[in-house]
């Protein structure tokens, strides 16, 4: 009983540090939504689609980059300003760095990778290797 006690003062001191932070504008590192970021995997059959809503992504300090099936997104969430009178009342946006790493089925054809950053939404095409594909035999009659 003494030890939950204790439990339910730490959850409710956890409680009130997290408002008080909240009121400067602050997030709780735990449960972040930067950590939280999803990313849509489709095989289109020739490539894959990636898409991620990022709103308020640093374009300056994003990067892409791909190791055999490993796609590695990283980058980071500029703060929004607010004016020198103004105090956060409630706040969503995700700020701070953050890292996703993916590891798709097949090979990919690094030349021929395309990513597009657009209104908040990052879309990433990423072909597959030739040597990835079907490929057709002929068969030769005799």
């Amino acid at each position: 009983m003494f030890g939950l006690q204790h439990v339910q003062e730490m959850e409710n001191m956890q409680r009130e540090m997290d408002q008080l932070f909240r009121g400067f504008g602050f997030s709780p590192a735990y449960g972040s939504r930067v950590n939280q970021i999803v990313f849509e995997v489709v095989d289109n059959g020739e490539s894959f689609s990636i898409a991620a809503p990022l709103p308020g992504l640093n374009i300056e300090k994003f990067d892409i980059s791909v190791l055999g099936r490993r796609l590695n997104i990283s980058g980071e969430f500029s703060t929004p300003e607010l004016p020198a009178d103004a105090r956060w009342y409630r706040q969503e946006r995700s700020a701070g760095v953050f890292e996703k790493n993916l590891q798709l089925s097949t090979d990919l054809d690094t030349e021929k990778i395309e990513a597009e950053y657009k209104r908040g939404i990052l879309i990433i095409n990423l072909p597959k290797a030739a040597s990835a594909l079907p490929k057709k035999i002929e068969i030769n009659v005799g």
